[in-house]
């Protein structure tokens, strides 16, 4: 997938988000004003089951699925799927409740408590996506094809912001051991989290060490973008030329 495909799939799953968690709410409420069931009690339950039951699930989900899939396919498409992909699928398994909640209450999200209270996963995966809308393929150079010190620090921090979005999700327990059947690794990953939150803000309790990593994250992607800091792709002459020295 290239980099305007995924633009376009990514404000498309925006849009389908933004529609369910912003337009469906006023949707229901004309809806019943316009068939007049307010003035029957119990008439407006089927319009509202259908509409707040399962069609604002459905939308969510949907946008949530055509994020992460498009995400996945322009790893692919990048040649970064066996290392990133894992890392992109724990940082959206972290951000779905933050977008289950913002869903059902789009207005928390002007709160300066609902912004302080953003997962640091969540951070980490919005500026990955905005780095994967860059045009990376164009020209000679490999994505993310840095510096060994600058890859280094990329893998270092992302698998960072993976653990964090493992350790501060308190779902996560109960997920794992409903998916997989296993009431035993509910208690197992309910035991560790603590001690891993402890690890990850240093015995601090703290977010700050976090926020660090993740402006870490934000400097070394930005610097990958810049021409000197990328490794040039062997050209095909170059590759032809070795080929007939052997």
């Amino acid at each position: 997938m290239f980099a305007g495909r995924y633009l376009w799939w990514m404000l498309m799953g925006i849009g389908i988000f933004m529609f369910a968690a912003l337009s469906l709410d006023y949707i229901t409420w004309l809806t019943i004003q316009l068939s007049g069931c307010g003035d029957m009690a119990g008439a407006c339950e089927p319009a509202l089951r259908l509409i707040s039951g399962v069609l604002k699930p459905a939308c969510i989900w949907t946008a949530i699925g055509v994020l992460f899939m498009a995400t996945l396919l322009r790893l692919h498409a990048l040649s970064l799927i066996w290392f990133w992909g894992p890392i992109v699928a724990i940082w959206f398994v972290a951000s779905t409740p933050i977008l289950l909640f913002l869903a059902a209450d789009a207005a928390a999200l002007a709160q300066p408590a609902t912004l302080a209270a953003l997962p640091v996963a969540f951070l980490f995966l919005a500026a990955f996506a905005a780095y994967l809308m860059f045009a990376l393929e164009d020209g000679d150079r490999l994505p993310l094809a840095a510096s060994a010190p600058l890859r280094l620090t990329l893998r270092l921090t992302a698998v960072y912001g993976a653990l964090s979005g493992a350790a501060f999700m308190p779902e996560l327990s109960r997920i794992a051991g409903t998916l997989l059947d296993m009431p035993a690794l509910s208690v197992i990953i309910a035991l560790a989290q603590p001690y891993l939150q402890t690890v990850l803000t240093l015995g601090t309790g703290s977010m700050a060490p976090a926020y660090a990593v993740l402006a870490a994250f934000i400097a070394a992607l930005a610097a990958s973008l810049l021409p000197h800091a990328a490794a040039p792709q062997p050209s095909r002459s170059a590759i032809m030329l070795r080929r007939s020295r052997r």
